[in-house]
């Protein structure tokens, strides 16, 4: 193959080649983007591309280039695009880099950089995208960084940069809207002065959580557990032979708290309005009955919102975490009317009582608070699909996670007969009534692209971003909610699974939607992200065809929407799968999207696109591999009969049927009599 840029050819021989430059005459042309994607590659890069002057985008991802990156590379003072990451390259960053002056984006993830970031990166100032984790760069984290006013992304997640971070003035980032450090050995405090663009921040534990003038632990683990007894200003010995440590500091409105050793802290949130002289910390003089360590239980924190307790250096691996309190109901209605057991940190604070219900829709209702705020119920009803497993496992992951592209949980209460989930409320619902139902939305190709690209945001995050690695586990189109701007979340965490990010899958019993089941979950109950990756992808299908992925009305060759479409793209005919009601749309756009689709419903997991790789060849960045395979359709009669090996080439089939489950997940929470409540919880 051959790369080209004008009347100049710039021969590569074949995957896994090497680069062969032959003579040119240089001209003053204009050279637009040039890619060489994940072609295995290799060899350096050669000194002869310093002559392109006039290059805008330079991007050679994915591949093997290896050696240093050469400093004549500063000479394309008129690139706007460095993309070069994941290949092997050794040394510094050269100082020449920063002649770029009209750089806009580098990406250079994953390339085997060491050494510190040049201080000539300081003359960037057009650079918006900043993306380099995964390398090997020492030094502190650049001060320039906040003279450099146009940067939107900073993503340097897992570089071993350290230092302190006080000195970069996050306040001048008037554009800022990711800032990913995670993975790194900061030290100090995160700034109080913070850019109001910013939508999603990743930080170093100890930063992101108690922004706190405490250095971010960096040395070796040193604990594997602690006590705390809530309140108490003593240490105090449990008859079981547990220490637990005082809790004794008074914690303001928006306060935390951390010990000398820094082996843990507090934090609290909310004035509690019935506080004694503004202290938080109350006693009680009656004896907790039917408990052995009643001692444990003299004392407790009052907090308006929250009370959060935070482990510190605690060597990585699974943990049980055990939660023991005694609960007081208020009978006075100026206060409480009723207490239900906390669930972690977030609880209903308001008094659900009083909400107005506006509309009723099966098992989730719209509501009203008295100050005007609208919220969704979601109830659990003694004949609800969803146990009450499934429903504590929801309040439990949706707490740990946040996102744009996931729905927010406002709190829950789960103590009466009929629990209650408390949601923020997304006014155009859910996006299967939008694609499939008589809906008032009309979404053009533009919409529709977004919303598939924020699904695949939020799946990304849960699967590669978050704290905890999460498997929703029933990904399709009446999961996802649409909000005003049609901005799609992520709802119904009943069925989402965690397990340990060393693993490359988990068995599990079966749970989920037919029709969107990967087959060697359905067939062997074998659980990885990538389950959730062949669901997306016939969702995917779903939103551009504007149809479910199983119609028994239609004609035989389209009852089954991936046969149907696969079927059309052996025939070079793939834009036929698209709405029909879409009479303008991208057709390079939607044939990428059905392509990546097509990807991700492969019968192998090990064929299927992670879902960041997903991302990136959506918005471009990565080039979509040809189809050549397939994808696996699994039908209704296999699982019923036991399953098959030969699951791969057999006809697909989707169902009608809401639900699929074969067994309901046991409870992961553990609750004791009414007086003291234990709730353990045993996991990362």
């Amino acid at each position: 193959m051959a790369m080209m840029d004008g009347n100049h050819i710039m021969p590569i021989s074949g995957q896994g080649g090497t680069w062969a430059l032959g003579a040119v005459q240089w001209c003053r042309w204009q050279v637009r983007p040039r890619r060489v994607t994940n072609l295995s590659v290799v060899g350096e890069i050669p000194l002869e591309l310093q002559n392109f002057t006039y290059m805008l985008d330079l991007a050679f991802p994915f591949n093997a280039l290896s050696g240093p990156l050469p400093k004549e590379l500063g000479n394309l003072t008129n690139l706007l695009s460095l993309g070069i990451s994941f290949n092997n390259f050794s040394g510094q960053l050269p100082k020449e880099l920063g002649n770029m002056t009209n750089l806009q984006q580098m990406y250079i993830d994953s390339c085997g950089f060491s050494g510190p970031f040049p201080s000539t990166f300081s003359k960037l100032q057009n650079l918006k995208i900043l993306r380099s984790s995964d390398n090997d760069f020492t030094g502190k984290i650049p001060d320039y960084l906040g003279i450099m006013p146009k940067l939107e992304d900073i993503i340097l997640r897992n570089c071993k940069i350290s230092g302190n971070l006080a000195p970069v003035d996050f306040s001048k980032f008037g554009v800022l809207t990711l800032l990913f450090l995670g993975n790194n050995s900061f030290t100090g405090s995160l700034p109080d002065a913070i850019s109001p663009s910013l939508k999603a921040i990743t930080l170093p534990s100890g930063l992101n959580c108690l922004q706190q003038d405490t250095p971010c632990f960096r040395g070796s683990a040193e604990y594997y557990s602690f006590a705390v007894d809530c309140g108490n200003n003593r240490t105090t010995r449990g008859l079981d032979g547990t220490i637990y440590e005082p809790d004794a500091a008074n914690l303001g409105a928006a306060s935390y708290y951390v010990t000398s050793d820094t082996r843990w802290g507090v934090s609290n949130v909310g004035n509690y309005f019935l506080a004694t002289d503004g202290v938080n910390i109350i006693n009680s003089p009656q004896k907790i009955q039917n408990v052995l360590d009643s001692r444990l239980f003299e004392t407790a924190r009052m907090s308006a919102s929250s009370v959060r307790y935070y482990g510190l250096g605690l060597e990585n691996g699974n943990y049980t975490v055990l939660l023991q309190f005694a609960e007081f109901a208020y009978p006075d209605s100026q206060t409480w009317l009723s207490l239900g057991r906390r669930v972690f940190d977030i609880y209903v604070q308001i008094l659900l009582q009083q909400f107005e219900m506006v509309y009723q829709k099966g098992e989730v209702k719209q509501g009203k608070l008295p100050d005007g705020r609208v919220i969704a119920v979601k109830q659990l009803s003694e004949t609800s699909h969803q146990g009450k497993s499934q429903f504590v496992t929801e309040v439990a992951t949706i707490s740990a996670v946040q996102h744009r592209n996931l729905v927010k949980l406002h709190g829950c209460c789960i103590d009466s007969k009929t629990p209650l989930l408390v949601y923020e409320y997304l006014e155009n619902g859910s996006l299967d009534r939008a694609i499939f139902g008589h809906s008032i939305l009309k979404l053009d190709w533009a919409m529709r692209f977004d919303i598939i690209l924020g699904i695949a945001r939020g799946l990304t995050y849960l699967h590669e971003e978050s704290s905890v690695r999460i498997v929703h586990r029933d990904i399709k189109a009446s999961n996802v909610l649409l909000d005003t701007d049609l901005t799609p979340k992520i709802s119904d965490f009943g069925l989402a699974k965690l397990y340990d990010e060393k693993k490359t899958h988990v068995s599990t019993r079966i749970a989920g939607t037919m029709g969107y089941l990967a087959p060697e979950y359905a067939m062997r109950g074998h659980l990885s992200e990538k389950a959730d990756v062949f669901a997306f992808g016939v969702l995917m299908l779903e939103t551009v065809a504007g149809r479910s992925n199983t119609n028994n009305s239609l004609e035989e060759s389209k009852i089954y929407l991936l046969e149907w479409a696969w079927g059309l793209y052996e025939m070079g005919q793939a834009l036929r799968v698209v709405d029909p009601c879409l009479k303008e749309f991208d057709e390079k756009e939607a044939f990428r999207v059905i392509c990546i689709a097509l990807l991700c419903t492969q019968g192998s997991p090990h064929q299927r696109p992670p879902m960041s790789r997903v991302v990136a060849m959506l918005i471009g960045d990565v080039d979509v591999a040809e189809v050549v395979t397939k994808p696996s359709y699994i039908t209704e009669w296999q699982l019923r009969d036991g399953g098959s090996s030969s699951y791969t080439t057999s006809s697909y089939a989707g169902s009608s049927n809401p639900e699929f489950s074969r067994q309901r997940e046991t409870n992961p929470l553990a609750r004791s009599s009414p007086t003291i409540t234990k709730a353990s919880l045993v996991g990362r």
